[in-house]
């Protein structure tokens, strides 16, 4: 019987996992062997379900009789009865240790581990795990810049690339950028290490160029231009524009920030480019002989053509940086046999440049005899969410489901099932077009050998979910208006109108306003008062876009309305609680007896009591003791030891500090499995160390999108959907590939104005632009149908934006007049709603439990506060009131506000002392910044501040500590913005000054505004310095006007 070869679009909710199974019990029923059939997927998560739904669906048909003719009927196997699903349920139990259903790393890990020495591997290897590798990575750094005598000639050209690839500019910690480049451009060499495809002008521009022959020209250009432009008609306001531009463009440099007048003019120049007619000069049109507008043009070309020649310089720098790196790498690391999942991948690659990188060219014949010997063993391949499938994982496989797909008897198969309005991961490398285009490859070859499915019935959400859904999807109309790319086409293609399969669960989708972030939070929190969904049973998701915005919201939820809100990021569950900075400050004291401050820390925590009792009073005796624990048992047995008697001092409902308890000593277990008893790596594990909260009905969850992909909660609100325009390409490298997704060039590009003169280049960011815009439309998509009953979005009114954002796409799509939306007795703006306002009166509470209390559901142990514990606020509290949040930087209101103080702040921690070539560095450096860098250059270099930035004498420094202390009972927590600290030769503290930046708009009131919060300030480093407060001293700095404003003393603290 011939099965056939499938390729099936699921929309959300559809039941992908469902067909999944299907087609593998089919297979079984028609005879294929277990362990015959490859199914991937990307998670072990998602591997697993697969499995379990596999034997759950076997066994209840195996127990039911009416279980197995619907099984039969599904699958398309006449005939199939328990007794046959029994059978094939013990076949499967039977072919457990053979099967091969699991993710693609674990499938092409298993292949190298079956395969070395065909793939160039000397023996046995190890997979990395993600410490592991960071570890590796570390130790080939340290051996960079490891250094005994003069530099070697090795480590001399490394410097060279170095300075090359950041174009000369000096700084002060190599080795954090060095490990940053890495980072961000590591994996584009691994794809295309060859050094012709970086930087190469022949590569980008195989018809040649016109900018670099007009940089030799320009000075001719510019005489042309003076003389012309005398015959212009010049006013006094265009003629000092001109005289500025040509004073700026004597001493303009690559890469350094154009001067106000020739930053002017060429941008006005790229604004008319390239015929130059009409430019503006002084808010008045310029009419140019064609002499002028000639030598123009020569100008700007070769002011471009300057620029991309750097840009140029800098990629061939990077690919210089990373190629050394590699090369010790390669011989360190994967010559040893350590390689990561992604080494692994590129070793299977076909013909792939990763893999000579790796192992050195493998022969065709190698390649050939290991997808022989592959294909022997395997008949039926399905594929899972394959919308996010990279290419090179695609061709790892592709020849092996080539003969799958045209094997001539028709008992072999191919089936792969995924959603391509779900690609959110094309930062990861997923492509999306593979979907269609192996679908048409295959049927171009032979017509009609994948048949195409859809499965468009959402069986997760209810209609008015649904509707709400097909409304904002399915508007083709405003997709083509708004976005005029090949993202809208490409996602109106593949749009079909999904159908809900559960339309008893009723429900409530609608669109409401908010006019700035303090607005969205609100109505999130007014919703949940209202629904009281935890009472009721209820999932509830809050998903925004950012990790740190989940973090800010949960936070208010659960400052504002006491809701068990819970952000669903990765915890640092080692270092986000006391006893876990003890414990590691413990090992750094016992490791680096010189290492006073741990030693202190130590002996002030609760650990302190306990070496007291067990006779340890000197750091040498600390060392002594517990680094030989540590050699002899491992780090979680020996820090057990220590742990014991703190559990004992414990008061019975301090949960949360067991549960950290537990979780430090589990993350020192999984440490020890590494073999490794370094001190150091230990530290770096456990600071690097997360773990996911767990899973919970009876929370909030303020989680990402990407977060969620797979999920369903009864009530979902998106309340973070503002942002800029969704056509916008990602930052770093560009990088360029032809037709079969190989590297054609690699470039760093200049800014986007500079981009979109050049028609190659702009034709690379255009079609960068449209990807990444299909993908905020498959982020939205992902968003919105994660809701099972009740959906709300929250953005801006119509109107506020003007860019082709997610606001302005909903808008547009559910729009209408404004309306009020009722939701139970709450009352808001809005302007779509569809279903049941009072969908949530209906659903009853769960029932008690069989003690006859129903207990409230939020009060999780890992969430309770201890009664007993300290009132906890911040500096910037009010009285008995919250600061609100328009208040925080005036000038700005809501999260735009929010979000220049925190770029600003970020800034200035950059700044340790000042001097002539800091103000250099920071202005290439901040340029990119927009307001925020304006501000804090000009802070910085302002001399009214100038004490701020000046080291007088011995001093210490503090930039954006976070401190916590207990002051008059309550517990306070704050982070200081810069804190310079004047101590003895010796380094004891004499006296202090805490500056503290602002944002307001006017000096006036300043100080009262901000005294209660500075003298908290006050306290806190008098407290952590040992200084009296007469000793420490504090200003406001603001940053618009460049002022200090002095917060005198208190009289009752004088």
């Amino acid at each position: 019987m011939k099965i056939g070869h499938e390729m099936i679009l699921a929309s959300a909710g559809a039941g992908k996992t469902y067909a999944l199974t299907n087609r593998f019990v089919r297979l079984l029923a028609l005879g294929a062997k277990p362990e015959r059939i490859v199914a991937l997927t990307f998670t072990r998560k998602a591997a697993g379900e697969f499995f379990d739904e596999i034997l759950k669906k076997l066994a209840r048909a195996a127990g039911d009789a009416a279980a197995a003719s619907r099984l039969a009927e599904e699958i398309a196997v006449p005939g199939l009865d328990a007794a046959g699903c029994l059978g094939l349920l013990r076949t499967m139990v039977e072919a457990m240790p053979r099967l091969k259903l699991g993710t693609f790393d674990g499938f092409f890990a298993r292949i190298a581990k079956n395969f070395p020495l065909e793939l160039g591997l000397a023996g046995e290897f190890e997979v990395l795990e993600e410490h592991a590798a960071q570890m590796e990575h570390r130790r080939v750094l340290h051996r960079l810049f490891a250094r005994n005598g003069p530099v070697a000639n090795g480590q001399r050209e490394f410097i060279e690339a170095f300075k090359q690839a950041t174009f000369g500019v000096e700084v002060k910690r190599p080795a954090e950028q060095l490990a940053r480049f890495i980072e961000q451009h590591q994996e584009t060499y691994l794809e295309a290490p060859a050094g012709e495809l970086w930087g190469n002008p022949a590569r980008i521009w195989p018809e040649g160029c016109a900018w670099f022959d007009a940089i030799r020209r320009r000075d001719q250009a510019v005489k042309e231009l003076r003389t012309e432009l005398e015959k212009a008609g010049l006013n006094d306001g265009q003629r000092g524009r001109w005289d500025s531009f040509f004073a700026d463009l004597e001493t303009w440099t690559p890469g350094v920030p154009m001067g106000r007048g020739l930053g002017y003019l060429f941008g006005n120049a790229l604004k008319v480019w390239p015929e130059l007619d009409g430019l503006v000069v002084e808010r008045k049109p310029l009419t140019l002989t064609p002499a002028a507008t000639k030598a123009l043009r020569t100008v700007v070309q070769a002011i471009i053509g300057a620029e991309l020649a750097r840009r140029l310089a800098m990629t061939q720098g990077i690919h210089a940086v990373i190629s050394n790196y590699e090369a010790i790498y390669h011989d360190a690391v994967r010559r040893g046999g350590r390689l990561t999942f992604a080494d692994v991948q590129r070793l299977l690659q076909p013909g792939a440049d990763g893999a000579r990188v790796l192992s050195g060219a493998i022969s065709d014949d190698r390649r050939l005899a290991i997808d022989y010997r592959l294909d022997a063993e395997t008949d039926h391949w399905l594929l899972d969410e394959f919308q996010d499938t990279s290419f090179g994982q695609w061709s790892v496989l592709k020849n092996l489901i080539d003969e799958a797909v045209q094997d001539p008897t028709g008992t072999r198969s191919f089936f792969y099932v995924g959603d391509v309005k779900q690609a959110i991961y094309a930062w990861r490398d997923g492509d999306p077009r593979l979907f269609r285009e192996i679908f048409d490859h295959y049927n171009r070859t032979a017509p009609g050998s994948i048949a195409e499915g859809h499965l468009d019935k959402s069986y997760r959400s209810g209609p008015p979910v649904i509707a709400m859904v097909n409304t904002v999807f399915g508007a083709a109309g405003v997709m083509r208006t708004l976005f005029t790319g090949e993202a809208a086409l490409a996602w109106n293609r593949e749009w079909r109108d999904h159908v809900s399969a559960r339309p008893e669960l009723g429900g409530h989708a609608a669109l409401l306003h908010a006019e700035d972030q303090p607005g969205r939070y609100a109505v999130t929190h007014r919703l949940l008062q209202e629904i009281d969904p935890l009472t009721r049973g209820l999932t509830v998701a809050v998903l925004v876009q950012k990790n740190d915005t989940a973090a800010e919201l949960a936070d208010y939820l659960r400052r504002e309305g006491g809701w068990p809100a819970v952000a669903e990021a990765d915890l640092h569950v080692c270092t986000d609680n006391p006893l876990g900075a003890a414990m590691l400050a413990l090992v750094k004291a016992a490791t680096h007896p010189g290492d006073t401050l741990a030693w202190a820390h130590v002996r002030m925590s609760p650990l302190g009591q306990v070496l007291a009792e067990t006779g340890v009073t000197h750091r040498e005796e600390l060392t002594l003791r517990l680094l030989t624990q540590i050699y002899a048992e491992g780090f979680e047995p020996a820090l057990q030891a220590w742990w014991r008697p703190l559990e004992q001092s414990l008061d019975a409902d301090d949960g949360f500090t067991r549960l950290r308890a537990r979780q430090f000593l589990a993350a020192a277990g999984e440490f020890d499995r590494t073999g490794s008893r370094d001190a150091a790596e230990f530290i770096d594990f456990m600071t690097r160390h997360t773990v996911r909260e767990s899973d919970s009905a009876a929370v909030i969850r303020v989680m990402t999108v990407h977060k969620a992909k797979g999920l369903g909660f009864d009530l979902v609100i998106l309340p973070d959907l503002e942002g800029k325009k969704l056509a916008q390409a990602r930052d770093g490298l560009t990088v360029q590939r032809d037709a079969e997704h190989q590297v054609e060039w690699v470039l760093d590009t200049p800014n986007k104005d500079m981009v979109l003169c050049d028609p190659v280049l702009s034709a690379q960011r255009e079609a960068a632009e449209q990807s990444a815009c299909y993908e905020k439309f498959s982020l939205l998509y992902v968003a919105m149908t994660r809701a099972k009953r009740a959906l709300y979005v929250v953005i801006e009114p119509p109107g506020k934006s003007s860019s082709a954002n997610f606001p302005r796409l909903l808008n547009e799509a559910l729009g209408g007049e404004p309306l009020t939306v009722r939701v139970g007795d709450a009352r808001f703006t809005g302007s779509f709603a569809q279903g049941d306002a009072d969908w949530h009166r209906q659903l009853q509470a769960p029932e008690a439990s069989t003690a006859g209390v129903a207990p409230r559901r939020w009060l999780d142990p890992q969430l309770v506060r201890r009664s007993q514990r300290l009132p906890a606020r911040r500096p910037s509290d009010r009285g008995t009131g919250r600061l609100a949040a328009a208040d925080l930087f005036a000038g700005k209101t809501g999260g735009d506000a929010a979000e220049l103080g925190r770029e600003l702040h970020a800034l200035l921690a950059t700044v340790e002392w000042s001097g002539d070539d800091t103000f250099d560095a920071l202005r290439s450096a901040w340029d990119v910044h927009g307001e925020a860098g304006r501000l804090a250059l000009a802070c910085v270099q302002s001399p009214a501040l100038a004490d701020v930035w000046i080291q007088r004498g011995p001093a210490r420094l503090w930039r954006e500590r976070a401190f916590e202390v207990v002051l008059d009972g309550m517990w306070l927590s704050g982070v200081f913005d810069r804190v310079v600290i004047a101590t003895t030769p010796t380094g004891t503290p004499e006296s202090a000054w805490v500056y503290d930046f602002k944002t307001d708009a006017t000096v006036c009131g300043a100080g009262e505004r901000h005294a209660q919060q500075m003298n908290f300030y006050r306290r806190a480093a008098a407290q952590l310095l040992g200084l009296t407060l007469a000793q420490v001293r504090c200003r406001l700095v603001l940053v618009r006007t460049r002022e200090f404003v002095d917060i005198p003393l208190p009289r009752e603290r004088e």
